[in-house]
């Protein structure tokens, strides 16, 4: 598994093959057991291919529109205002990706339509999406990040690439119709499941890891 960590990417752009169905639906039970607080087990998933998936795409491009026509967020993605050093992290991450396709900073409707392919699953032939019930706490949701983990650690182990996406919650509504999810529960994040397109430039992009000293307190005396 410590191999499969350090070979985990994002992976945004993917190839139309399709990943075995029973292979996917394994991978999502094994998940299940990752730890939660006092075995609360929070998570509720929706694996979607096929069809349904198309019916989505259609829908999200529907109103993939510029200006946007988001929705309104369900929960904050980040604090207002995104201190250092979190901030930085955040810009220089977007910059890397946006260099590698050639979109100029100041070409707005370029980024936004980069941002738009992250509901189309950047071509990936699966997609998973995690919810979470709106009276859940903090120490369920991060028992929703232990899931997740778990299952890009268990892809990357079965070379199959993801993309975890919080930018789906831009189009939570339009998710919760598709999926016919319950309004007891909100959408947290996709993931887009599949197999990367293996020369495309933001593929190569790799985001930095924090310099472990300014991360890690250990105290021995």
């Amino acid at each position: 598994m410590s191999s499969a960590l350090a070979r985990r990417r994002s992976t945004r752009a993917f190839r139309p093959d399709p990943v075995d169905p029973v292979l996917l639906e394994t991978i999502l039970k094994k998940a299940l057991q990752a730890p939660s607080n006092s075995n609360v087990q929070p998570w509720h998933v929706w694996l979607v291919t096929g069809a349904r998936l198309a019916s989505l795409r259609a829908a999200t491009a529907a109103r993939s529109t510029v200006p946007p026509q988001f929705d309104e967020r369900e929960y904050s993605v980040y604090p207002d205002p995104l201190e250092e050093p979190y901030a930085g992290r955040r810009f220089q991450c977007g910059e890397r990706q946006y260099a590698a396709l050639g979109i100029a900073r100041e070409d707005h409707d370029g980024r936004l339509r980069y941002v738009y392919n992250n509901h189309q699953a950047f071509g990936a032939p699966a997609a998973m999406f995690l919810c979470i019930d709106r009276a859940a706490g903090p120490s369920q949701w991060a028992d929703l990040g232990i899931y997740l983990q778990s299952v890009m650690l268990l892809l990357t182990e079965a070379e199959i690439d993801s993309c975890a996406q919080i930018s789906w919650t831009a189009f939570h509504s339009i998710v919760r119709r598709e999926l016919a999810i319950p309004d007891n529960l909100m959408l947290y994040c996709g993931l887009s499941i599949g197999y990367a397109v293996p020369d495309a430039p933001v593929n190569a992009v790799i985001a930095d890891r924090a310099d472990a000293a300014d991360i890690l307190h250990i105290l021995n005396d």
